[in-house]
């Protein structure tokens, strides 16, 4: 979201440039183009996840966001454009997200389970094809949800890993770069398609498997006493 209002903002100061309104209407453009912005991308990224990419082109688009396609050429370029735009505020919305989440936690366990949460919704409402279509026909989209892995989700990792030491809740002899990697390898191993076992196994179910063995492993005996009471709590 913070990369998307940035270049909203460059765009609204260029039309104060160019057309020398005052700074109370470039409040009001401002927020309108955030909001305008906002709700399209959150109802492309809906249709994506639900119908996958390929089969979805900008008549349908357009059709299923009830507007025009000249209305929909206003926001993006091309289809390439779209996924590429809608990737970006897909990627900025959930690290807000996941952000905000953690800031509510009360330990890493907790971190690790709520992000495993989030992360686990949205790949049971994604449609099969969705990353298969990213890699094949959309390869800049699918490389900022590359670099959102190796660089955001590397980081919270690795930090959720030396908190948890620290916090007593993971083994004191984990070494968090080599966790961090097998952790991220994993992931990579989720986002090929190719790699899904069979097809009657989806990606939620990979992930939640991953999510318990990867918690399990790192846990600490104290660690381990708390995922029970987690575990009985939240009936997992």
């Amino acid at each position: 979201m913070r990369k998307i209002v940035s270049r909203i903002l460059l765009d609204v100061l260029e039309t104060k440039k160019t057309k020398n309104v005052s700074n109370l209407k470039i409040v009001s453009i401002f927020a309108t183009s955030i909001m305008e912005k906002k709700q399209l991308f959150e109802k492309v990224s809906q249709l994506f996840m639900r119908y996958g990419i390929k089969s979805m082109t900008m008549d349908e688009v357009a059709r299923q966001l009830g507007i025009s396609k000249k209305t929909l050429y206003q926001f993006v370029d091309n289809k390439k454009d779209l996924v590429k735009k809608m990737m970006e505020f897909h990627i900025d919305g959930e690290q807000c997200s996941l952000e905000a989440t953690f800031s509510k936690c009360d330990n890493a366990i907790d971190e690790i389970m709520e992000m495993t949460k989030e992360v686990g919704s949205q790949m049971k409402e994604m449609h099969p094809s969705v990353m298969f279509d990213m890699r094949k026909y959309h390869p800049e989209a699918f490389q900022i949800l590359v670099n959102h892995k190796d660089e955001f989700v590397r980081k919270c990792i690795h930090n959720n890993l030396e908190n948890g030491v620290k916090e007593g809740f993971y083994r004191t002899n984990l070494n968090p770069e080599i966790v961090t990697e097998l952790y991220l390898s994993m992931m990579s191993s989720i986002m090929n398609p190719e790699n899904t076992p069979s097809k009657d196994i989806n990606v939620h179910e990979v992930h939640g498997e991953m999510m318990r063995y990867h918690i399990r492993g790192i846990a600490s005996s104290k660690g381990r006493e708390y995922l029970k009471q987690k575990f009985r709590e939240e009936n997992v």
